[in-house]
Parts: structure tokens; sequence; C-alpha cells
């Protein structure tokens, strides 16, 4: 028997239904499929498949299933969007999926300078808000129009802004209000500007990977809106544009707020869907912000005089912003527009690189599809935040390959990037470290640190049954 078989369905609805209402309960499996599946390319294994899906709408309610939960110990995994690229987002055994999309409200409290919004809050619609009030919100993902802000500050996933300019979005949280996976509700940090110093358990919950604890309701302090620049170069190839970033943070160049880089072969099918010319060699985008527009525009001519250094080539200023804006759209949503216009699979990985070493690194992830047999048929795809250098080597695969087949080769993409950030000493900076990561995690940081973590999760969840399989590393 499985374990949907052995739990009586209609007791887990009646029971979840006294605590939320039983409009806000599901045990029907088209539910339970559509909130366990993401990105990745292959289906949820009919053994993952949740025993029900709830969308409570407060703390306390969250609470109530905690404690439920453990009283029958079933597994609860947390959900957002489901944009998360590690593999985090999908149950790894029948649980309770705790949907998060009510408790969405948003509050800018400018006399305080800081607004709070709940985990289910949509990251573009924060930025929305905040934008009304000439507040800017320092997170933005590639998925900021249906992300949820509760699974991006578990992540402390700055997306594509530059982290040298921005920090992390943990910089910024002034404190949290968590459910603990035992039930106890809990508040972190300050309502004050200035961040406690010593013990402050919210640097604790921020970037958890969604291991310690239910984040419900975050407080971050209000960015003021700077002016920007827009600049563009193309360079000759990715050496050479590799060799550029690293002479514009060699030159003392104030960084950049974003800072975007395509392979030539992917700016090409980008320009091409916004029906554009073809660029003439790999493209980078950046954004400057300062006091007034003319210090945005200094720090933007700074920097493109660094790549020219470089070899860069028609480095500009773009001034009109319908133009960036078009510009901008070609790689924001560049994996979208790959997948729509050849119908295949995209398989990505987040490869760091250390200043040092960047044109090096960019040369190795040209040819990363050579390490796998797998992979060498298939051309690398390659984008990524280079401001922050980052850099996403991507593969394409064909729509009809098996499910068990897309499962392997997502694999062995994890274990080269795996090879890459541990052979540089570099780390993720975007989509956690654990679920398909945790064999990294041990080889980067080392046993010890590993089992510190499994012995701070242990403390808080002692029943394991908030979203177990994480920390465990299950596929």
């Amino acid at each position: 028997m499985t374990i949907r078989e052995e739990i009586h369905l209609n007791t887990i609805q009646r029971e979840l239904g006294l605590i939320v209402g039983s409009k806000y309960v599901s045990t029907s499996i088209f539910e339970c499929i559509k909130s366990s599946i993401d990105p990745m390319p292959y289906e949820i294994k009919k053994s993952q498949i949740p025993l029900s899906v709830v969308l409570p709408g407060s703390k306390e309610e969250v609470s109530e299933i905690f404690r439920y939960a453990n009283k029958n110990t079933i597994p609860v995994f947390i959900r957002g969007s489901g944009t998360q690229l590690n593999g985090a987002s999908r149950p790894h055994t029948p649980g309770i999926v705790i949907l998060t999309r009510r408790m969405n409200r948003i509050e800018v409290l400018e006399d305080s300078c800081y607004f709070e919004c709940e985990c289910g809050a949509r990251c573009g619609d924060v930025t929305k808000t905040l934008e009304k009030s000439g507040y800017f919100l320092p997170l933005y993902p590639g998925s900021r129009v249906i992300a949820s802000m509760g699974g991006l500050i578990s992540n402390n996933t700055s997306g594509h802004l530059t982290d040298p300019r921005t920090g992390k979005p943990g910089d910024y949280v002034l404190g949290l209000e968590v459910v603990l996976p035992t039930g106890e509700i809990i508040e972190t940090g300050t309502t004050g500007l200035r961040k406690p110093a010593g013990t402050d358990l919210t640097k604790l919950f921020v970037g958890s990977d969604g291991l310690l604890g239910f984040i419900y309701k975050i407080r971050m302090r209000l960015v003021p809106a700077l002016p920007k620049a827009y600049g563009i170069s193309y360079f000759p190839n990715l050496t050479s544009l590799a060799k550029g970033v690293q002479q514009m943070y060699l030159d003392k160049c104030s960084p950049p707020l974003f800072m975007e880089f395509m392979s030539l072969d992917v700016a090409k099918l980008g320009f091409e869907i916004k029906h554009m010319p073809p660029p003439p060699g790999p493209v980078l985008l950046m954004v400057t912000d300062g006091e007034s527009k003319e210090e945005a525009r200094k720090k933007a001519n700074s920097i493109l005089s660094s790549f020219k250094k470089a070899g860069g080539i028609n480095l500009e200023l773009v001034e009109n912003e319908e133009e960036w804006n078009k510009l901008w759209e070609t790689r924001e949503v560049i994996g979208s527009y790959i997948m729509q216009k050849t119908g295949g699979k995209l398989i990505n990985s987040e490869i760091s690189a250390n200043l040092k070493s960047l044109p090096k690194i960019m040369g190795e992830c040209e040819t990363l599809n050579l390490k796998s047999p797998l992979l060498k048929n298939f051309p690398p795809l390659m984008f990524g935040h280079i401001g922050a250098l980052t850099i996403h080597v991507s593969f394409l695969l064909p729509p009809d390959l098996s499910d068990e087949k897309y499962r392997e080769t997502t694999d062995i993409l994890f274990k080269l990037e795996s090879e890459m950030n541990s052979k540089y000493k570099t780390c993720g900076g975007e989509w956690g470290q654990f679920s398909k990561r945790k064999d990294f995690f041990i080889q980067r940081y080392g046993q010890k640190s590993y089992d510190i973590v499994k012995s701070i999760k242990s403390a808080l969840d002692p029943n394991n049954i908030l979203n177990p399989g994480i920390l465990e590393g299950l596929r």
C-alpha cells in the first residue's frame, strides 16, 4: 500500500479544513501534482505525490497545521511560486503542501522607513508598490513577476542585481515573524533602522533554505530609487568580455546596479525575437545609478572605458528608455525565449567565478559539455549576472527525451557545476545550497559544517516534518 492509501485522505481534508476552512484544502490528485512540479524538465515520481494541498491565511493557521503534522508525523512542504531552480520546490515524499499565496499583504510605512510584506506577496507586486512611493526593492530575480517574497528571503537571493553594489537581501531585512516547525511563533530583529548587534535570529532564517521555519512576515528597510543610466557593449568573444568585467573591478569603478551578458548565439535569438538586427558579438548590458542622472552616466562611462581597454566594441550609453527596455527584455526572459523558439527543455547551472580567474573560468564554461558524454552533442548556451561573476551554462534538451534521461542529464550538469565551484572555491549565489547541492556543500565546506546544519535543523524541527529531503539531498 502507498502512503496515500494508508492515510485516509478524507480525514486529512476534514481536519485541515477545520483549521483553514474546507474550501482551502484539496486532496485532488490534479491539485497535488500541480503543486509539486517546478522548472525541472522531468515529472514528479508517483511515490512523491502529496497527500493534500492547503492554503492558510494567517500565521496562526500555519502554526496549527504544524502542530497537526507533528502529532501525526506528516511531512510539510512550503511552496511559494515553485520557481526554485535546484529542486527544492518539489516534495520529496508524500505530505502536506502549504501554498502561501493567500498570505500576500504589503504595507509601506514611510514614517518608519521600512515596509512589511507577508511571505506569499509576489516580488513583482512588492516592486510596483514600492516604485509608486519612489523606492527600490533590492531583489530582482528573473522570475520576479511571480516569485514569492518568502521563498526569495529563504534563499537570500539577489537575482540579477550585482552583489558588490547592493549586497544581499538579508542586508536589508530588519526583522521577521517566523512559525517554527513545532508550531511556536517568534519575532526577530527590530523596528529600528539599526540592526541588532550580537545574536540576531533574523540571520538564522534568512538564507536557511526553508529548513528551519516558515517565514511568515518580512520587514525590510526602504531603499530610495536613484536616477539610472544604461549602457551596452559588444565584445569579440567571451574571453574578452570576461576580461572587460575584470578590468572594471581592477580600475576601481563603482559597481553597476545590473550587469548581464549573453553569448553570441543566445543574444542572436533574443535580438531576433525582439525584431532587432543581429549583434556583432557577445552582449553586455549594464545599469548604473547615482544621486543624479549625470552621476549615473559618469559611472557608466567609466565602466565603458574599462571595457574598451579589454577590447570592447560598439560601446555606448542607451539614452532612450524604450530602446533600453527592448534590449533588457532580450536578456531578462531569455530562458523562456529559447524554449518558445525551439520547443526544447532548458537545464541550467550556476557557476560562480572569482575575479582573478574569471577569463579562465569563462573559457572552461564554453567547453563544459565536453566533460560528459550525455552533453557533448549539445552546445552550451551562456548568459548570466556577470557583474556578480555568475555564469549560467545552460543546455537545450530535445522534447522527446525520456523522463529518466532528463533526470540523468540534469544530475550530470549539477555535478559539473559542483566540480567548477569546488575547483575555484566559489559557491552559487542564487538557488540555495541543498537539495541537488548537498554533496557540493559537504565537498566545499566539509562534513563537520554539514553536521552543524543538521544539528540546528534537529533542534528546531525534532520530527523533521518541515521540507524533509532538501537537507538530505533527495532527488
